[in-house]
């Protein structure tokens, strides 16, 4: 549903008869409720497990933790206040008992072994001998008067020595319940507290205890101590002690296989404590009891949840990144300069807060045995992950999300438990017998829905409602009519204050809609003058717990439209625009998958993107149609306790916030830009939301915060002195030249391929008058424009004009691929012959053709290719990467292609490239060949080596970019590309 905030509706007679009856000036009438709803459930099978409770006579209050102790199968579960239990799971009817209340009993010691009080129980693990010795380890923080600046921590939210993990004597008196001695408290290692604090404890096959940490900081700015890649302190990383020994003055010791030991690193002596690095707020780690294997599951900031292996002095990357994701990129690497890539990763459409989980090693389900299960706290999926090596091979939910699951834990058998955060209860998976729903019922077509008394004529059922918005989204041309259908006449509750209710508990909303409820708009594209054509319809489903998104391709005949399959789709036609060179372009139309769709109907943007008060709050024939849903019962308000309140008058509801028409040249010029680039981009570019550039551009932001005159740090296009918006010049703004470029980097990147060009008229003016009296563009030629890429940006406003426009084409069409091109990249006519891939090829569509791999033996021989001027195959080729004639044995199809489309994605240590930049300012990027204490020898991406002596270097630094430049597939066919693949998947022997 990436479209769904979309443009002005241009609705159908019938539906706009049923629009203004309702809109009339006098009080509308009770309309009709929508009662033959079809869309329900879902069209994917039911999961193939349940979350079964256990140990019905206990409960929970925050549960964050569940622990085991050897020689017993006792389980032991800790509350977020301080609180352990421990319970027997051979009885049925067992009941918790208590093993330590550590912020009750830490008040009765006087003081408090120095602190002010208990903060938060975050780990538990007992000494693998703990038959021998009855000791055992907890992780917790404590509260109290910061202390001085220490570092760089901010002592207003840090409390130095605040996170503690201390060793405990366990009092066990026969069969009783064991109890936790908390007099024989002995601190082993503390760490700064504040913010993402780690604090899991887990012992490994090799005997040492290993202990996370986080950044130790609030989530913005990201790594605000800039702890992540410093390994100076003992935060953002993996710890690893020996607490048999106690050396040094500590009371443990640092093995001396540690990987740091004794290591310094840009003047800052490591400590040897660290393990492993690298990682944001890792929330649940786990050794795999069979291969020894150390799994950690790492809360993500804006985009990304990552499951790392760690291994020894691993660099996970934060906060240079985030997944995949660039963060802070002119910071420099810790100690270990290659970053370790993340084995899984879950954009934030599916899971916002990750909680580590294990590995399965149990026998109650053969077929789960060997994938790592684990889940998220914020969407409660659990999922079941099948990795081979450092790679995903395959990833499905074993649940339905009802469960915030806050821990995981296993028995002495290997079995699964874990712990719902908000009910306190414990649960563990069984089969699911009685499916939820037959996915097979999920309608098929549009017109099984029961949302359209005609679906041919979109006329809309008895109670569902057409409606309109205020700022639409540019979805390349096309237009739209949008509707809500609520079942049973319920109505949707509007709440003053964003209200933590139901599906919504971790994060509040104004709106809450009933079961059943659907939003949706068809999208209809002018193909040729006077021929509009319908293209999809899109919905938004709330099932209960979620919001599902579903798209509808209509049929060429128009008689209707059939389900889009999961994955998405996608389809070419042949428009007229009098933009393009002979008025004809091929829009290739994205019917976006289900995972792209949520991408942008996030929770943080209440998902529902046009149907919000901003959107709705708008006079239709002569009526505040806010006003005119809460007359005819859709909308219900609510006070800030929840009570109902009064329908909403006119004149109260044009007092609510509103979005400006940005079409509407007599409104302010500020406010139609500022709801313009809220209703285009600030779903991503907010709070959460998940853009990867941190700036956010609601209607309401200060924009001097982060956006006006900040630089940008995803390229500059080559502009001089760029700035993400330049003050009064938006030729040096690299958001509007995302906004006019074609291909990869520009934005929208998904909902629409083409420049909105009434969009960069407004957007261009906004900036310009931001500063009255700043320079505006040069005049020059044509060909003078287009050799800088602030004066292409200035001449791409001007393609709409037929003299001008055909000369600046003409010129444009003979620049080489770059930024200057790809401003006027889609304005070219369709090349003769199959489409070309171009600069944002989609990997759904390549994967879709089966492959020859003889064609793509050819492929890969042409040497224009660039394949063979890299890589060997055979007896073929320069060996600067990998040697490809057995990577079928290790890749697989769709990996193989995600190498081609993101070369950088997975870069193996062996072929890291460097960045060397000598005294005199030369720079030389390539692979290390060579490097010794005379100096180092780099082979460029041309097979040229470069011996570079250490005194003649200013510095020596590995890139995060891989010398196989993205893009390299733009001049093949769909074909060719899935025939590229065929050949090396086939290259095994």
């Amino acid at each position: 549903m990436c479209r769904i905030g979309g443009l002005v509706a241009v609705l159908a007679v019938a539906v706009w008869v049923s629009f203004r009856l309702s809109h009339s000036a006098d009080a509308p009438a009770k309309p009709p409720a929508w009662t033959g709803g079809k869309v329900t459930g879902s069209p994917e099978p039911p999961p193939p497990y349940t979350p079964a409770r256990v140990f019905p006579g206990a409960k929970f209050d925050h549960p964050l933790l569940i622990a085991r102790k050897p020689g017993s199968p006792r389980l032991f579960v800790g509350e977020q206040s301080g609180k352990l239990f421990s319970i027997d799971p051979t009885k049925p009817d067992a009941k918790p008992a208590p093993f330590a209340d550590l912020k009750a009993d830490f008040a009765k010691l006087t003081p408090m072994k120095d602190a002010k009080g208990f903060g938060e129980l975050y780990g538990l693990v007992f000494l693998p001998k703990f038959e021998q010795n009855k000791t055992c380890f907890v992780c917790y923080t404590i509260t109290g008067k910061p202390g001085p600046k220490v570092g760089p921590f901010n002592p207003a939210e840090n409390f130095p020595d605040g996170s503690r993990v201390s060793r405990f004597t366990v009092i066990q008196k026969g069969n009783d319940a064991p109890t936790l001695d908390i007099p024989s408290e002995e601190v082993v290692l503390t760490y700064t507290q504040g913010g993402h604090n780690g604090g899991d404890l887990h012992f490994g096959p090799d005997g040492f205890l290993y202990i996370s940490t986080g950044d130790a900081t609030s989530p913005t700015p990201p790594d605000r101590f800039g702890t992540g890649q410093d390994c100076s302190d003992l935060l953002s990383s993996v710890l690893r002690i020996d607490v048999d020994t106690k050396a040094d003055g500590k009371n443990y010791a640092i093995p001396k296989d540690n990987p740091f030991v004794g290591v310094t690193h840009e003047g800052k002596k490591v400590r040897g404590e660290v393990w492993s690095f690298g990682y944001r707020n890792p929330w649940r780690m786990s050794f795999d009891r069979k291969t020894g294997e150390l799994w950690v599951g790492d809360v993500g900031f804006e985009n990304w949840e990552m499951v790392y292996k760690a291994s020894k002095g691993s660099n996970h990357g934060w906060s240079i990144v985030e997944g995949r994701q660039p963060i802070n990129t002119a910071w420099k690497l810790g100690p270990t300069p290659v970053i370790t890539p993340a084995v899984i990763e879950l954009d934030h459409s599916q899971a916002a807060s990750v909680t580590g989980g294990y590995v399965y090693r149990g026998k109650k389900f053969p077929e789960l045995y060997g994938k790592y299960i684990f889940g998220d706290y914020m969407t409660k999926r659990i999922w079941a992950a099948t990795v081979e090596g450092d790679r995903l091979r395959d990833l499905v939910d074993v649940t339905d999300p009802t469960i915030r699951v806050s821990a995981f834990g296993e028995d002495h058998a290997g079995e699964i438990y874990f712990v719902d955060y908000d009910s306190g209860t414990v649960h563990t998976l069984e089969k699911n017998t009685v499916p939820a729903y037959d996915p097979t019922k999920f309608p098929k077509t549009l017109s099984a829905t029961g949302l359209f008394a005609d679906v041919m004529k979109q006329q809309l059922a008895r109670g569902v409602r057409p409606f309109t918005v205020n700022a639409p989204m540019w979805s390349d041309g096309a237009t739209a009519e949008r509707f809500i259908a609520v079942p049973n006449g319920e109505k949707i509750q509007h709440f003053e204050d964003r209200q933590k209710l139901g599906y919504v508990e971790w994060l509040p909303f104004h709106l809450v809609f009933p079961k059943d409820s659907v939003l949706g708009r068809t999208l209809t594209l002018e193909l040729q003058p006077g021929k509009p054509r319908r293209i999809e319809t899109q919905l938004l489903h709330f099932d209960g717990a979620f919001w599902q998104a579903y798209s509808y391709i209509w049929r060429d005949d128009q008689t209707d439209a059939d389900l889009v399959p999961a994955d998405g789709a996608e389809k070419v036609f042949r428009v007229a625009d009098k933009r393009v060179l002979g008025g004809q372009r091929d829009q290739v139309w994205n019917f976006a998958s289900r995972t792209q769709c949520l991408t942008c109907h996030t929770p943080w943007a209440e998902v529902t993107l046009g149907f919000n008060i901003d959107q709705l709050n708008k006079v239709v024939d002569g009526r505040n149609q806010l006003a005119v849903m809460c007359e005819s019962g859709l909308l219900e308000r609510r006070d800030k306790q929840k009570n109902p309140k009064p329908a909403l008058t006119d004149a109260q509801a044009a007092k609510l916030g509103k979005l400006t028409d940005p079409h509407d040249e007599k409104a302010n010029l500020n406010d139609r830009a500022r709801s313009y680039l809220h209703a285009n981009c600030s779903h991503c570019h907010r709070n959460g939301g998940g853009g990867v550039v941190q700036m956010y551009l609601t209607r309401d932001h200060d924009l001097k915060k982060g956006v006006i005159d900040a630089a940008p740090t995803r390229g500059d296009f080559g502009m001089k002195d760029a700035k993400i918006i330049a003050d009064g010049d938006p030729y040096r703004s690299t958001l509007l030249f995302r906004m006019a470029k074609f291909g990869k980097d520009r934005m929208p990147h998904i909902g629409a391929e083409m420049p909105d060009s009434d969009g960069l008229k407004l957007i261009r003016e906004w900036i310009d008058g931001l500063k009255p009296g700043a320079d505006g563009p040069r005049h020059l030629s044509a060909a003078e424009s287009l050799r800088n890429p602030s004066d292409a940006l200035a001449l791409s406003g001007f393609v709409l004009k037929p003299r001008a426009g055909a000369e600046i084409l003409t010129e444009a069409s003979k620049l080489p691929p770059g930024p200057v091109r790809d401003l006027f990249e889609g304005y070219f006519p369709p090349q003769p012959g199959e489409r070309k891939l171009g600069q944002n090829p989609r990997a759904r569509q390549i994967l879709s053709l089966k492959g020859d791999a003889e064609r793509g033996q050819a492929v890969f021989l042409n040497e224009r290719n660039q394949c063979v001027n890299c890589h060997k195959h055979g007896t073929a080729g320069k060996e600067i990467g990998p040697d490809l004639t057995h990577i079928g044995g290790t890749r697989t199809r769709d990996e193989l292609l995600e190498s081609l489309l993101d070369p950088s994605r997975r870069v193996e240590p062996k072929y890291q490239s460097y960045e060397a930049v000598t005294l005199d300012g030369l720079t030389v990027t390539g692979v290390l060949v060579w490097k010794d204490a005379k100096g180092v020898v780099l082979r460029d991406a041309k097979a040229v080596d470069h011996a570079l002596p250490h005194a003649d270097l200013d510095r020596l630094r590995p890139s995060r970019l891989s010398l196989m430049a993205t893009g390299l597939l733009a001049d093949l066919t769909p074909q060719q590309a899935t025939d590229l693949v065929a050949f090396l998947v086939q290259s095994k022997k």
